[in-house]
């Protein structure tokens, strides 16, 4: 008897959860009675939208308030709980009247009825970023700024020609910051077409314009003829399996993917400082550096902050004691800036971005020509003078072989 009531019960819980399975989801709560109204009290707008002020109905089953619009056919939502009384509306392509419906709704899935108001955002992002787009010849391209004082985010598209004289899209840049600049390279001499327009996440795109300029000529240098060196005072590059010549393999690695770059260690004191040879005297154009390519390293740990590039083109005798006074001559300084700015370990995808761009230095036109050069980290992420990082290029024009 025993065992078909224990068979019994258990044909009873199968049925209970097989029914329970094909139930459809539920409200939180039955509550037959929708909310009241809510109450506009200010409308503050701004580039492409607004930000609505208002007053929540008396309703203690009250969930969220909602504000809707339709553009060029597409609806789009916005949510605000009911422990806020503002809503932000954004993502709108015109400086001119919309309509925008607001409702409350309460834990039962009840809609109170619909308040329209009306909104008039000020220039939208995208058009606002295309207004200051400017663009001026520099090193092997075009360099571009921008100023995007709302902070949206935004993709900067750029086409140029190829062999044909077709345009296609070269490149795209993304930022949310409020200001910028990158640069387009790898053309040669003569006068090239580029356009350039703006589109935002929520498709939105800018008009299109053209601008041409005369990229100035530079080549890179070969670094297959880079050497190594170790003068006195210089740092090891080879702690955690760190290798001088990982730093100009053409790969910017993670710290899992094997080969990575140079590390100079744990130990803090003078700063750290590593020489090589380019192999030959080069009027040098622009300098990049990239980090080891992992959330650990980038803007963070061993990699170097604030950092300087210092050049040579007379040769180094075996027996040099290393000082940088009077035979070396410093190239510039570099702080590796962290685009959004947040704490040690924290990271945005325009932080990684940028990382993945590397830190660039660009020169003025025939002013350093060198054959040796030293890095030097002052400090880094961690406020100590060691360093780490995975790859090194440099252009220059004037490139001379050494016999």
């Amino acid at each position: 008897m025993n065992t078909i009531k224990k068979i019994m019960s258990c044909l009873l819980m199968l049925s209970l959860f097989y029914g329970c399975s094909d139930m459809e989801p539920q409200p939180i709560e039955s509550n037959s009675k929708a909310p009241g109204k809510v109450n506009v009290t200010n409308i503050e707008n701004t580039p492409g939208g607004a930000i609505i002020t208002y007053t929540l109905p008396n309703d203690p089953d009250l969930l969220y308030v909602v504000a809707r619009y339709t553009e060029k056919g597409v609806k789009r939502e916005f949510k605000a709980s009911f422990y806020t009384n503002t809503l932000v509306v954004d993502g709108l392509s015109k400086e001119e009247d919309y309509t925008i419906e607001l409702t409350a709704v309460n834990r039962s899935e009840k809609s109170s009825e619909i308040v329209p108001i009306t909104i008039h955002p000020l220039t939208p992002p995208v058009r606002g970023v295309f207004q200051s787009l400017q663009g001026t010849a520099t090193f092997g391209g075009i360099a571009i700024t921008f100023d995007n004082p709302s902070k949206a985010f935004v993709a900067i598209g750029v086409l140029t020609t190829d062999g044909e004289g077709v345009f296609y899209e070269h490149d795209t840049f993304y930022s949310s910051q409020p200001n910028g600049k990158f640069s387009v390279r790898g053309f040669g001499d003569g006068e090239r077409a580029f356009k350039l327009y703006v589109k935002d996440k929520w498709d939105n795109v800018s008009d299109t314009t053209e601008v041409k300029v005369t990229p100035i000529g530079e080549t890179e240098l070969d670094k297959s003829l880079f050497r190594e060196m170790k003068l006195k005072g210089d740092a090891d590059p080879t702690a955690w399996g760190g290798q001088f010549r990982y730093i100009w393999d053409g790969r910017a690695l993670g710290d899992n993917e094997g080969q990575w770059g140079l590390h100079t260690g744990n130990t803090a004191g003078v700063p750290s400082v590593v020489t090589f040879d380019l192999g030959v005297k080069a009027t040098l154009s622009r300098f990049k550096l990239w980090f080891i390519m992992d959330d650990k390293h980038m803007y963070n740990d061993m990699s170097p902050r604030f950092y300087e590039i210092w050049g040579r083109t007379e040769p180094i005798a075996a027996n040099d004691d290393g000082d940088f006074f009077p035979h070396w001559f410093k190239i510039g300084d570099i702080e590796n800036v962290k685009p959004s700015g947040l704490p040690l370990g924290q990271l945005t995808d325009d932080d990684r971005a940028a990382a993945r761009r590397g830190d660039e230095l660009v020169l003025e036109y025939n002013q350093f020509t060198t054959r040796y050069i030293r890095i030097k980290s002052v400090k880094n992420w961690n406020n100590i003078s060691t360093m780490c990082f995975s790859e090194v290029s440099f252009w220059g024009t004037k490139i001379e072989p050494i016999n």
